[in-house]
């Protein structure tokens, strides 16, 4: 299209360009065709060459179409770059009173409104980029969730959540054992996929164990109330239960049911306390849970041992006093063998 003859219309009002631009490339204008037509023929005298700019603004239509911008809105702002931007130099200036620059810019700023609008506005949420947290050693690992949620991640425990959160839910997803104490939202529930289970809250604090090779999921209530779901349950049986403080729910793979008792354990925190009380427990029992929180192997020599019956609490001693303790009481002896304990009748 000719500068020159472009040049001889620099009388057309800005409303006569802004008439042309719109009508242009906004199909819900509500310009008159015959005034549309008669600035066309005005601004443009050739017919080819507005046959050009209309391909152009076609091109423009396109995105408008495909994206589903909205049209006012790019206009709008258009319109609002056309009348209140100041130019800056005598360069600027000229190519401002450019009525052909005009109508390009037009069509390039709306073609940029609404690539930038779309991936602003309408691009579809992107997966959230997930991390990982684990504790694979002895030592305690607690940690602040980007919600401000406190997690105490057990041995050989992995926790995956989201860079951050979404808009209705906080969902994370655990392999091990955890203490929660879930920062209360009651707009945002916390969301925990722990194997075949699904344990829902808003705000409270509970133990989740759902390691893989014991082949269930175990949920003891501390504080608040907690709602298990069995993902893969039959109809027939029951696949929710809302658990209260001193509650523990069971979801028991091999029968796919999900049970709800009383918590009888003192000891199910044990691991993240290092509390433990002992009331006419089984020596037996004694031993597992301190195998459990000191993560040591400890082994009885002779089965006999296994009735002795130990009432006793040890608030975050070293299982060295607790062991010897126990060989007080009873009598016999601890000795540590090739990384782990062996308790035996003394000779």
């Amino acid at each position: 299209m000719s500068y020159t003859r472009m040049k001889t219309n620099q009388n057309i009002a800005d409303k006569d360009w802004e008439l042309l631009a719109r009508s242009i490339y906004d199909e819900n204008s509500n310009c008159a065709a015959d005034e549309t037509e008669s600035v066309a023929k005005e601004l443009v005298s050739d017919v080819n060459e507005r046959e050009q700019l209309h391909q152009m603004a076609a091109q423009v239509d396109l995105y408008f179409e495909l994206k589903k911008y909205p049209a006012d809105q790019a206009w709008n702002k258009v319109e609002s770059r056309i009348h209140n931007q100041a130019p800056t130099s005598t360069v600027f200036r000229k190519l401002i009173a450019n009525p052909i620059f005009r109508i390009a810019a037009a069509l390039i700023f709306a073609a940029l409104l609404l690539v930038s609008g779309y991936e602003v506005i309408y691009r579809p949420a992107a997966t959230h980029e997930l991390l990982e947290i684990s504790a694979t050693d002895q030592i305690l690992k607690t940690f602040t969730l980007p919600d401000g949620t406190l997690v105490s991640l057990n041995t050989d425990t992995k926790l995956q959540f989201p860079k951050r959160f979404g808009r209705k839910t906080r969902e994370v997803t655990i392999i091990g054992e955890a203490f929660f104490e879930v920062k209360p939202n009651k707009n945002k529930p916390f969301i925990i996929h722990a194997g075949k289970a699904q344990i829902k809250v808003l705000g409270t604090s509970f133990n989740v164990s759902a390691y893989p090779e014991t082949k269930l999921v175990e949920v003891i209530v501390e504080t608040g109330k907690v709602q298990v779901v069995n993902k893969t349950t039959e109809t027939e049986l029951t696949n929710e239960l809302i658990l209260a403080p001193g509650d523990k729910g069971t979801l028991v793979y091999s029968s796919n049911s999900l049970l709800k008792t009383t918590n009888q354990d003192p000891n199910f925190l044990a691991w993240k306390t290092h509390n433990l009380i002992f009331k006419a427990t089984s020596l037996a029992e004694v031993i597992g849970n301190l195998e459990k929180v000191y993560k040591i192997n400890i082994r009885l020599a002779d089965s006999r041992l296994n009735g002795l019956l130990l009432t006793a609490q040890f608030n975050d001693y070293p299982l060295d006093f607790i062991l010897k303790v126990i060989e007080t009481t009873f009598q016999i002896e601890a000795q540590k063998v090739n990384g782990q304990y062996i308790l035996k009748a003394r000779s």
